[in-house]
C-alpha cells in the first residue's frame, strides 16, 4: 500500500509539472506577443485589421504587383506600385533615392488619401516594401502610418478574408505641410564620419555574401569599415511576422548594434535598410536610427570612401 501510494503521488506530481510547463509556455508566448504589439503603435495585428475593415478613417494600401492584387487582396485595399512612388534617381544619378515630397503627395492624392487618414501598408515580402513606404511617410510628416504584422504572408497563410473588388476612388489634394524629419535619414558624409566614431555604428542589412564582397552589386563589393552585418530577414519568422522584442535584442545586440549608439542602416537601395530601421526604432525603441538612403548603390560606386572585405 505504501508503494502504491508513492506511485500515485509520483504520477500526480508529474502531471502537475506537465500542466505547469504548458501554462508557462502559453504565458511566455502571450507575453511575447504583448511585448511586440505594445512596442510600436505603428505595428498592428491581423485581428486589428479585420476589426477596422469598415473604418472610414483607415486606408489600406496593397504594395504587391497589380496581378497579385487583382487575384485577391484585403477587402477595401487600394493598389500602389511602391518603387515608382517611394524611389527615384536623384540629380547625381544615384538610383533608389527618396523622391521629393510633391512626388509622393501626387501619388497619395490619386489614391484619395487625406493627411488625417490612418494609412496601413502591406506587401508580399514580410513588410519589406511596406517599411520603405512607412519610412517615407515618416520623413515627410504623415501623422499615422502602420504595418500589418506578417503582412500578406500571414494573411494568406491563415486564409483570412479577401476580396477581388476594386474600391471606387475619389482623388484628394494631399499635401505634406511639415518640414522633413532629417533625424531618420542620412547622407554619405554623415555615415563616413561614423567610421572612426565608437558612439556610432553602421548596421549593414544585406546578405553575408554582399557584405563580404562575394556578391558584388556596384563598382566595388564589400562593406563600410567597422560596420556590422545583420541580414534584414533575421528579424521575421516563416510567416513574415516580426520576432518578439527579446529575440530581436539578442540578434542585434549580439552583433554590436546597441541602443545607446547612433545607428545607420543600409542595404543596396535602402529598402531592406528601412525594414531594419523599423525594427530598431519602432520595435526595440532605439533612440537614434537613420536610414542611409544612398546605401551601397552610392557608397560602392564612389572612389573617395573606404571599403573593406575583412
Amino acid at each position: 500500500m505504501i508503494v502504491r501510494s508513492k506511485f500515485i503521488q509520483l504520477i500526480t506530481l508529474s502531471a502537475l509539472v506537465v500542466v505547469a510547463t504548458v501554462i508557462a509556455a502559453c504565458s511566455s508566448e502571450e507575453e511575447a506577443t504583448i511585448e511586440k504589439a505594445e512596442a510600436s503603435g505603428k505595428l498592428v495585428s491581423s485581428d486589428w485589421m479585420l476589426e477596422n475593415l469598415d473604418n472610414e478613417d483607415v486606408v489600406v494600401v496593397d504594395l504587391r504587383k497589380e496581378e497579385d492584387y487583382a487575384a485577391g487582396h484585403i477587402p477595401g485595399a487600394i493598389q500602389l506600385t511602391p518603387k515608382a512612388v517611394f524611389q527615384q534617381e536623384d540629380e547625381n544619378g544615384v538610383a533608389g533615392m527618396l523622391p521629393a515630397a510633391a512626388h509622393i503627395a501626387t501619388a497619395l492624392s490619386e489614391l484619395g488619401i487625406e493627411p488625417s487618414d490612418t494609412v496601413v501598408f502591406y506587401d508580399s515580402n514580410s513588410n519589406l516594401w511596406a517599411s520603405r513606404a512607412l519610412w517615407a511617410m515618416d520623413v515627410y510628416g504623415h501623422s499615422d502610418s502602420k504595418l500589418i504584422d506578417g503582412s500578406w504572408n500571414y494573411w494568406s497563410a491563415n486564409e483570412l478574408k479577401t476580396s477581388t473588388d476594386v474600391p471606387e476612388i475619389t482623388a484628394s489634394n494631399y499635401a505634406f505641410t511639415a518640414a522633413p524629419d532629417l533625424s531618420i535619414i542620412a547622407g554619405w558624409e554623415e555615415v563616413l564620419e561614423s567610421v572612426d566614431d565608437p558612439s556610432k555604428i553602421v548596421c549593414d542589412t544585406r546578405s553575408p555574401e554582399e557584405f563580404s564582397g562575394k556578391d558584388v552589386r556596384a563598382a566595388a563589393g564589400g562593406h563600410i569599415p567597422e560596420s556590422s552585418n545583420v541580414n534584414w530577414n533575421r528579424s521575421v519568422n516563416e510567416q513574415g511576422e516580426f520576432l518578439p522584442a527579446a529575440e530581436l535584442r539578442v540578434i542585434y545586440e549580439g552583433e554590436g548594434i546597441q541602443g545607446d549608439k547612433v545607428v545607420f542602416t543600409l542595404c543596396q537601395t535602402a529598402v531592406r535598410a528601412t525594414h531594419s530601421w523599423f525594427v530598431l526604432q519602432e520595435l526595440l525603441g532605439y533612440e537614434t536610427v537613420k536610414v542611409y538612403d544612398g546605401s551601397w548603390t552610392e557608397w560602392g560606386n564612389r572612389t573617395d570612401v573606404p571599403i573593406t572585405t575583412r
